[in-house]
């Protein structure tokens, strides 16, 4: 037996007006047959995981693509089509298969379509028929839609927020293909769509509170016949079509089974979204003050409106400018996305003080330009590999970069977008968050793997950015209405 393996991924943010290129896919990675399995093999990833449950099997793994892009604005049409070209393209050639395993984010839009995602799993399903197995894997932020229901045999989803099970997702999913292929197994799908969205920094797994209890709910459901339980809580930053929460639950050929646990997770998710709105935000000048009180560090402030991960630039400035006029007794380490900075302090040298502004420039809605002056203590092109539990392994490339240290503030000038969530992105230029009073990364969730075991206190910031937690302030006009938490008062059934 012969099962294609490929990955497409990126996550959308529709209110960041930079949209995202080929370029922007190949920045982090675009692997073609063998490396897809060079690269993915020993990393925390689906593609991994869809490797360990397939390997000493007997089944053949044919490699096709995997490819994934920061999180950004829409992708470009033309990006789109070349890409799914190469997909299907590769699928074609190097058929026929008896199986798909397919690693999709969920949640990426084009310039010309919200659901681009249910578009390349309808092409895929097309290009290989209706009786071919076709399994794919999803972010849990991932929005998904029912015609992208209709044409998978089964959606698994993450279960974890920080995300630290990918490999384990590709594993569960790598699993219903196998029971498929050698037990018989004929899975049924049962969806519900619910019409919710919900600040994301409250998307957090091992806390208490409802993100946790709803987790939890689908691993108690994911038992006998049932193969495969799911919440898509969705990142919140989609003014698209048919966009919201959505319950996935997959059973070994049992209607009822399926739309019986899908219809109760639901339920769950609809009586809990009041617990979400549950957010503690804090101005960035109380939290430094905060930080400051803690007896050492490191601190970590979140500037979540700015999230990488979410797709916003990275060149917000309001939290660096708010460290530039505090009082601080220790180092503090803060990024900004910049490379035009970061060239100029390349350029100033090593060692020497350079006057310059930075930021401000991709995020010039909520932000503005800052300006810094300080002496420059590294330059040059800085990589990094995730360390945490999340993306383990997985390297970034930061670009040419440079630091200037502004009295205790340590401004890093990132040459490209990066996901600043693990320690090691700091390490990669000179700087060692274990010495720091205050660190500040641009992510709502994921950094809360990276800096597990380090972080003496996180704060979360109430500051401007694109991928804010004040979602009604944000200029949403496609979506259905009533929808929560847009409207607080209307009734809603699984239908």
């Amino acid at each position: 037996m012969r099962v294609a393996i490929a990955e497409f991924k990126q996550e959308t943010n529709t209110f960041v007006p930079r949209p995202t290129t080929l370029a922007d896919f190949e920045a982090w990675h675009l692997w073609y047959g063998q490396d897809v399995i060079t690269y993915s093999a020993d990393t925390n990833v689906e593609v991994a995981g869809f490797l360990d449950v397939l390997e000493n099997t007997g089944i053949q793994i044919v490699p096709i693509l995997a490819t994934f892009a920061m999180s950004g604005g829409k992708v470009t049409t033309e990006t789109y089509e070349t890409l799914l070209s190469q997909l299907l393209a590769g699928l074609a050639d190097k058929g026929p298969f008896d199986g798909v395993l397919l690693a999709l984010h969920g949640a990426m839009v084009t310039e010309v379509d919200d659901d681009p995602d249910g578009r390349t799993i309808a092409a895929v399903r097309d290009l290989i028929g209706p009786d071919v197995p076709f399994v794919v894997t999803m972010d849990l932020h991932a929005n998904v839609t029912r015609f992208s229901a209709e044409k998978a045999d089964a959606i698994v989803g993450f279960k974890t927020s920080p995300h630290i099970d990918q490999r384990d997702t590709g594993q569960r999913g790598a699993r219903v293909m196998l029971k498929i292929l050698t037990d018989g197994v004929k899975p049924f799908m049962a969806f519900v769509k619910i019409p919710m969205v919900v600040p994301a920094s409250t998307h957090i797994h091992h806390l208490p509170g409802p993100f946790k209890r709803l987790m939890d709910a689908t691993r108690v459901n994911e038992t006998g016949p049932l193969l495969s339980a799911s919440v898509f809580s969705v990142q919140p930053w989609l003014d698209i079509d048919e966009m919201g929460f959505a319950v996935i639950a997959v059973s070994d050929g049992d209607p009822a089974l399926s739309q019986r646990v899908a219809t109760e997770l639901a339920e769950v998710c609809w009586a809990e979204r009041d617990e979400f709105m549950k957010t503690q935000l804090v101005h960035p000048d109380e939290a430094i003050a905060r930080a400051l009180a803690v007896p050492e560090g490191p601190v970590v402030l979140s500037d979540l409106a700015d999230g990488t991960g979410a797709g916003s630039p990275g060149d917000a400035t309001a939290v660096v400018s708010a460290l530039l006029k505090a009082e601080l007794t220790g180092p503090a380490f803060v990024c900004i996305r910049d490379p035009e900075a970061a060239n100029l302090a390349i350029e100033a040298g090593l060692g020497n003080t350079v006057k310059l502004t930075a930021g401000g420039k991709l995020d010039y809605v909520y932000n503005e330009p800052v300006e810094l002056t300080g002496e420059v203590t590294f330059v040059g092109p800085a990589r990094f590999r995730f360390s945490g539990q999340g993306y383990t392994g997985v390297e970034m490339d930061m670009g040419d970069c440079a630091v200037l240290k502004c009295g205790h503030v340590h401004v890093l000038l990132l040459g490209t977008v990066v996901m600043t969530v693990d320690p090691a992105m700091y390490r990669a230029v000179g700087l060692e968050p274990l010495d720091a009073r205050i660190v500040v990364v641009k992510s709502a969730i994921q950094f809360r793997a990276g800096y597990a075991g380090i972080a003496k206190e996180i704060i979360l910031l109430d500051s401007p950015g694109m991928s804010s937690d004040h979602l009604e302030s944000l200029p949403f006009t496609k979506i259905d209405r009533p929808f929560f938490p847009f409207d607080r008062t209307f009734d809603w059934n699984v239908c």
